[in-house]
């Protein structure tokens, strides 16, 4: 009798039958360890703080205009854009100047005129009053010749990481498509939307893309604005937090403590 209760009248028998359960009991010990392991990896993965990223993410029904408007906003001039200026009366005033990195133009009697932040019809009323005292007839037209500034930043686990240039409204879905669309790596429910409110502070918006793709959510699929940045991060643990602390705690302008951490319950946008 074998010590797993097997007559062994039969030794090769018994031989055979003692291996199988042992290689069968070594399996079990196996899974079972590989159960703890995952068991406990789980526990320490919710204990470190490295799954979701931001405690509180700024409320998505600010983001506006909502996807269903049909009007379009009045184009703002930004920085590194060309503009043109024509004059009626004076063709031999007539320039092509880049928008400066300070958001400043210069031309003919008009030095460090700001333009940045202006519509094109917001800039002519500026340049009329600078240039009253040096044109008779001030009278022009300012026309948008490049628009370098309408740019947006797609970085992580896309196949195209780095600019998006904005050719029109564009939304999240279709910035995404933009930059090659989410690496099979991608972590599709805690994509990260960062974007400059008109106060200058910047805000951090929590993205479910999955929720989108499937219909359940499409209010997320936000317009974009320039100089919004896309972050994506890897859905595996290890990759996941070392993304955490490059691009979100050391990229905060505030302290994150211990660690930050990121809550799942989304705040819709309102329409």
């Amino acid at each position: 009798m074998s010590r797993f209760g097997i007559d062994c009248g039969d030794k090769s028998a018994c031989k055979n039958s003692e291996n199988g359960l042992q290689k069968i009991s070594f399996i079990g010990l196996k899974h079972s360890m590989r159960y703890n392991y995952l068991k406990a990896l789980g526990v320490l993965w919710a204990l470190c703080g490295c799954a979701p990223v931001v405690v509180h993410p700024a409320p998505i029904q600010k983001i506006t205009p909502p996807v269903t408007s049909t009007s379009a906003p009045a184009y703002r001039i930004g920085a590194g854009d060309e503009i043109e200026i024509k004059f009626f009366s004076t063709p031999e005033l007539d320039t092509v100047v880049p928008v400066r990195p300070d958001g400043m133009i210069s031309m003919m009697f008009a030095q460090d005129v700001p333009a940045a932040g202006k519509t094109p019809e917001e800039l002519v009323a500026v340049l009329k009053k600078k240039l009253a005292p040096h044109v008779k007839q001030p009278d022009m037209a300012v026309i948008m010749h490049s628009f370098a500034s309408q740019k947006i930043y797609v970085e992580g686990e896309v196949v195209k990481p780095g600019p998006v240039q904005l050719s029109g409204r564009e939304t999240l879905l279709q910035a995404l498509g933009d930059a090659g669309w989410l690496s099979p790596s991608a972590k599709r429910d805690e994509v990260v939307l960062v974007r400059r409110g008109e106060d200058n502070k910047e805000a951090v918006y929590h993205i479910d893309v999955s929720k989108m793709v499937s219909g359940e959510d499409l209010s997320q699929n936000v317009m974009m604005q320039a100089g919004d940045l896309i972050l994506v991060p890897p859905s595996d643990a290890t990759s996941f937090d070392r993304w955490i602390d490059k691009n979100i705690r050391q990229a905060l302008p505030f302290s994150t403590n211990a660690g930050v951490v990121y809550t799942n319950q989304y705040q819709p946008i309102s329409r």
